[in-house]
Formats: C-alpha cells, sequence, structure tokens
C-alpha cells in the first residue's frame, strides 16, 4: 500500500492513492502546510509510484523494477528535484533554473510515458521565475507531473496556485511526532520530550541532535522550578553556561518556546497536552506572562539566527530576568 511507511496526513495520502488508482493524477499539485511536516516525503513517495513500471493497480512502488531502484538512488533520468542553488548560496529558485525545467520537461521521458518534478520550496520562487512556470502549468507536454511544495502558498502569484491541485497537510499529533522520532532510533524518552515540543513537526526535532535536545529540555525545565522556588542566581548562571555556544542558545530557546506553546494549550484546555509535560512554573503563569516569554523567546531565537547575532549570553540573560520577574510575582 502507498504511503504506509509514512506516519499521519490520511487526507493527503488517500486523495493521492485515488488519484493513482483511477489514473486521474493531475498535471501540477501544490503540497501546503507548516514546515517539516512530511510534505517531501509524500512528494517523493507520490513520485516513485508515478514513475513505478511495475506498479499496475497497485499503487505503491513496486521497489524492485528499474525505475524504482534507480529512484532509490537518487538518479531516475525522469525525475528531478529543483531547490534553491547551493553553490551560489542562493534562497530562492531562479528564473534560469524554472527554464531549465521547462527544458528538461519538453524532452520525452527515458523510462515509460512520464516525468515528474518536485520544487522545493516553490514559495521561494520570485515574480519572473513564477511567471516562467507558468507558461509550462499553462501548456505541459503530457505525462507530465510537477509538485510545488510551500509553506506560505500565498507568496505564489494566484495564476500559478489556480492550476494546481491543492493537497494541505496539517501538523502532526505528539504521538505521531513520536513514532517519527522513534522510527529514526530516538530512545522512546527523548522522542517523548521532543514531541512534546516540537509543534507537530518531526522535521523540527529532526533537524536537531537527539541526546542534546533531552538535554536541553530536562535543563530548562530544572531551571524554570529553580526560577519558580526563588533561586534568581539561577538564570544567570544558566544564561553564562548556555550561552558559551550558540548552537546549546538556540536549542534553549527553543525549548522555552516549546514548554511556552505547551503551557498555552493548556490553559486553553486542549486535552492532549498532559499537566506534566508543562513546568509547573509555567502552569502557574497567567497567559500574559505566557505570552511576553513566548514573544521575547522567539524575537531571540531571530536574532541569534541571524546575520549579526547579539551576546549569546547577554541575550539569554535578558529573556530570563522577565521569567525570574514573573516568578517573584507568583
Amino acid at each position: 500500500m502507498i504511503f504506509a511507511n509514512i506516519v499521519g496526513h490520511r487526507r493527503p495520502k488517500e486523495l493521492l492513492s485515488r488519484a493513482l488508482e483511477r489514473s486521474s493524477v493531475h498535471t501540477a499539485y501544490l503540497f501546503t502546510g507548516p514546515s517539516g511536516v512530511g510534505k517531501g516525503l509524500v512528494a517523493a513517495e507520490f513520485v516513485r509510484a508515478l514513475l513505478c513500471r511495475e506498479a499496475g493497480t497497485q499503487t505503491a512502488p513496486c521497489g524492485l523494477c528499474s525505475s524504482c531502484r534507480l529512484a532509490g538512488g537518487q538518479a531516475h533520468p525522469d525525475w528531478i528535484t529543483v531547490t534553491p542553488d547551493e553553490k551560489k548560496k542562493a534562497k530562492s529558485i531562479s528564473i534560469d533554473q524554472v527554464r531549465s525545467l521547462g527544458e528538461w520537461l519538453s524532452q520525452s521521458p527515458t523510462y515509460g510515458q512520464r516525468k515528474a518534478a518536485i520544487l522545493d520550496p516553490a514559495d521561494s520562487l520570485g515574480t519572473p521565475a513564477a511567471n516562467a512556470l507558468l507558461k509550462t502549468l499553462e501548456e505541459p507536454p503530457p505525462g507530465r507531473v510537477i509538485v510545488l511544495i510551500a509553506q506560505r502558498p500565498g507568496a505564489l502569484p494566484p495564476t500559478v496556485r489556480s492550476r494546481c491541485q491543492q493537497v494541505s497537510f496539517g501538523s502532526l499529533s505528539d504521538d505521531e511526532v513520536a513514532e517519527v522520532l522513534r522510527r529514526n532510533r530516538w530512545p522512546a524518552q527523548s522522542a517523548r520530550q521532543a514531541a512534546a515540543l516540537a509543534e507537530g513537526s518531526p522535521g523540527t526535532a529532526l533537524a536537531r541532535d537527539g541526546r542534546l535536545w533531552q538535554e536541553t529540555a530536562d535543563s530548562v525545565r530544572a531551571l524554570l522550578e529553580a526560577i519558580a522556588s526563588g533561586n534568581s542566581g539561577a538564570a544567570l548562571a544558566f544564561a553564562e553556561a548556555t550561552g558559551e555556544t550558540r548552537e546549546r542558545a538556540l536549542a534553549s530557546l527553543l525549548a522555552i518556546i516549546g514548554f511556552s506553546r505547551l503551557a498555552t494549550r493548556l490553559r486553553l484546555g486542549d486535552r492532549g497536552v498532559g499537566p506534566d509535560a508543562v513546568p509547573a512554573f509555567l502552569a502557574r503563569m497567567g497567559s500574559g506572562e505566557i505570552g511576553g516569554l513566548l514573544a521575547g523567546a522567539l524575537e531571540t531565537h531571530r536574532r541569534l539566527e541571524g546575520d549579526r547575532p547579539p551576546n549569546a549570553k547577554l541575550a539569554l540573560a535578558t529573556l530570563l530576568a522577565g521569567a525570574v520577574d514573573a516568578g517573584a510575582r507568583q
């Protein structure tokens, strides 16, 4: 069964499976949804099924034919994935890349009757590149399938979006995120902890080292409990130690962001958040205080990731000073 190894996303998988079963595949698809939830994984499996030479009435790629073997090695001559040019340190897909894609699509397939392309992230296309893509979408050669992957579909021109079958992806549940992490050989405890903080995005967790994630989450929880008990010096000591490297500072900020969002969900009555998932310090905070801590952590994380990051120790100390004040008022 196609998509059997991909966690979550029941509706998108059903829609694409039906299209394959009924031979009603569209020329262009627009996969939309949050970052790191698995849009690219589904797109790749969809393309493998499209190009498989032995699938027949079953929709899953056989994994054995010449087409599947080439796809497994990422060397299929009828499949191309277009991303920003890393050699040029580009942040967007260029008009030259789109023009080259159009030329490639116009050539006959090497295997079977189909060629497929994935553009990721499609919302990085500038106006000239999007207009060049529009020409391909308006008059595609037969047997061509293009999958656009976008976190911000509104960044694409309406003319491009209107020519695509939109497939919406949502965030995964905490249990689903944990399952993805376990499949990637994370220890069960680390997987559960990271899932609670990943906001439904396994990609967010997988981008971090599992052991570092667990250690950071534990240290942030301990810090918040120390602040709650009146240990005001704990915040400065934490900032001094954690701010030694930007990587650890960023990981700590992600943990603070995750815990703050969990606390907000708990206050809103989300039954998917167990009381033990949120440090007691945050659980006792008011909505305004939680919101302030979350906003501050998000802004500090943004600045530390920028081209001119501030001193990590000072940035963390400033953020945590607000938490100390909030703790003193509890």
